[in-house]
């Protein structure tokens, strides 16, 4: 265990438990921004009130704390309105520094058996949304599907629908089902899911009939596939340990979607520190 003093010797700030990442990560991110949307700060007038490695510090810490804009505000000594803004303008550019390293983890997985699951991200009510109540999680939200490798790594997430739709419709209606055709196929290399997923990928539980209990080959043949269906529920266990994703989403639903993204982007990103200067090679403007 690290000593108070030894935490006071750091040569680096301990940004670890606020953000997830490290602090060559946070910096990589920070330059890679600048790169993309050009100087942060304006070379006359007004200085923005915070640096642009410690705005991506803002953005990283809200989705991983989902602390009130207030809260993040006053632990960073700015308003509700700035962190607000920083937000708004880098957690695109953050996402979009990180779809390189997304797409090539998404295309190693492609040859592997994957596996697909659904999880509510909690809105609340909404006024202009109906049926976002899900009768099978008891709660108020959208429904993700996410596919995940074997080993737990969440891949892909589906455009956020309604808590009430069925996980196999959901399957249908966000188009994975066609996006991974080929796992989906007899010759492909799988695709599992539990028994919400019958008919819809190949490798599900068997169902119990209504005239006969499962057979002892039936039930080893279920609890081998809920075995590695467990590694899709760690990815997302992980996914969720970004709190905007787990203890109530406010933000208006139109940004779910891309919130998700970046949450899955920052989560493979996290786990894989040696990409850290492939955000700086792929920065759209890193060739300028």
């Amino acid at each position: 265990m690290k000593t108070t003093e030894a935490i006071k010797n750091r040569a680096q700030p301990p940004l670890d438990h606020t953000t997830g990442l490290s602090y060559r990560q946070l910096a990589s991110l920070a330059h890679g921004v600048e790169r993309t949307i050009g100087p942060w700060q304006p070379a006359t007038g007004r200085q923005k009130a915070l640096s642009a490695f410690m705005a991506v510090v803002v953005t990283v810490n809200y989705l991983r704390r989902n602390d009130c804009q207030e809260a993040v505000g006053e632990h960073f000594l700015v308003s509700q309105s700035t962190v607000s803004r920083y937000i708004k303008k880098l957690e695109p550019v953050v996402s979009v520094l990180l779809d390189d390293l997304m797409a090539r983890l998404r295309a190693a997985a492609l040859a592997e058996a994957l596996i697909v699951d659904g999880f509510l991200v909690l809105t609340g009510e909404r006024k202009w949304f109906d049926g976002l109540y899900s009768g099978k999680r008891h709660d108020t939200g959208a429904n993700l599907q996410a596919i995940a490798t074997l080993r737990g790594r969440v891949i892909d997430l589906s455009p956020p629908l309604r808590g009430s739709v069925h996980d196999s419709r959901a399957f249908t209606d966000t188009g994975l089902d066609k996006a991974y055709k080929i796992h989906c196929s007899p010759q492909g290399p799988g695709m599992l899911g539990d028994k919400a997923y019958i008919g819809k990928v190949p490798v599900t539980p068997v169902r119990k009939p209504a005239y006969r209990d499962l057979t002892e080959e039936e039930r080893e043949f279920n609890r081998s596939i809920n075995s590695n269906r467990a590694a899709v529920e760690r990815g997302i266990s992980h996914l969720r340990n970004w709190r905007i994703l787990a203890t109530g989403y406010r933000r208006p639903l139109l940004y779910l979607y891309r919130t998700s993204q970046t949450v899955m982007k920052l989560e493979q990103y996290a786990i894989h520190p040696e990409e850290v200067s492939t955000v700086l090679r792929t920065s759209p403007l890193a060739d300028s």
